[in-house]
């Protein structure tokens, strides 16, 4: 299958500009240099890069290291201490290699992994988009994030949905490499090119498992502890005419190996608390199947319920 991108013009990808000499770039370039260079490393050889700045990390970047800490006490709280340290260990080594598989997914040939996957339930995604119905492939912040586009462009076209980055070279570097395999990025306030692509039947693929606030938010049960949940699977499931599809995407153990699954189709209901709770059910399942590959880096339960209660980070 052939995934070239409609490049729409969101976002300028050029890279050879004037203003990216200025030295507040330099670091940037480095950081790209670095990226593209592993990206060609044997696997091998990348897992023990990761697993160096990921050692790096945890022991300099204390505030992070706090809310993953934070996070695997609240989600596993069944595990021992030992295991929790652990587990918050491998949580760093994943993201780290999850930085890396980025730049594989920017600057590497995607169809040189196509021997590279397992693919489960892809009759139900066939199945469900066969009558022209749109799509929404409610997926999360697992590691691989930005590798996992590029590998599911090689079973299905793909649009997807993005946050800028700050920083304008990183941003136009990242767009530059999704815009290779995607057939068009949305810009996040661009709702209404969210709901047209569902309603012309294609697929959408869309990661409400952050905590962006009060606002637009509902609360439901995650692991046991009330988090604000975004409502944006109910708004564009209803706006768009699309089926909710559950999506994950895991590396297998310590390979270039990866496994991407969709699930059966969440209930329709006419309750944002009700899709937000199938949602985070479904989440928390696979997260407990995969604990290491997630963005616990994130603070999932920052928000509150009772406004009144301090934010456990």
């Amino acid at each position: 299958m052939t995934n070239k991108s409609t490049l729409n013009q969101v976002e300028d990808v050029t890279l050879l500009k004037l203003e990216y000499l200025h030295p507040k770039y330099w670091g940037s370039w480095i950081l790209v240099s670095f990226l593209f260079i592993c990206s060609y490393l044997p696997f091998k050889l990348q897992w023990q890069v990761s697993k160096g700045l990921a050692f790096i990390a945890f022991h300099l970047v204390k505030s992070r290291r706090r809310i993953v800490q934070v996070n695997v006490d609240i989600c596993f709280s069944e595990k021992t201490a030992a295991e929790k340290a652990a587990l918050v260990k491998a949580i760093f080594h994943e993201n780290i290699q999850g930085y890396i598989d980025s730049g594989t997914s920017w600057f590497r040939n995607i169809n040189q992994f196509n021997d590279r996957i397992e693919v489960r339930g892809l009759d139900i995604l066939k199945r469900e988009n066969a009558n022209g119905t749109g799509i929404l492939l409610a997926g999360a912040h697992f590691s691989i994030l930005d590798l996992a586009g590029a590998l599911t462009s090689l079973v299905c076209d793909l649009n997807v949905t993005y946050r800028p980055l700050k920083n304008k070279l990183m941003n136009a570097v990242m767009m530059r490499g999704r815009y290779r395999f995607v057939k068009n990025a949305y810009h996040k306030k661009d709702v209404k090119g969210f709901i047209s692509c569902m309603r012309r039947g294609e697929i959408l693929w869309y990661a409400p498992d952050q905590d962006y606030g009060r606002k637009h938010s509902t609360f439901s049960l995650f692991f046991g502890r009330t988090a604000a949940t975004i409502t944006g699977l109910t708004f564009l499931s209803k706006a768009g005419q699309a089926t909710v599809i559950p999506y994950s995407y895991h590396r297998k153990g310590n390979s270039q190996q990866y496994l991407l699954e969709f699930y059966q189709p969440l209930a329709k209901t006419d309750s944002e608390e009700q899709d937000a709770a199938n949602y985070n059910a479904w989440l928390e399942t696979v997260l407990r199947q995969y604990p290491a590959q997630y963005l616990w880096l994130h603070k999932r339960f920052k928000t509150q319920q009772d406004p009144e209660q301090p934010s456990p980070y």
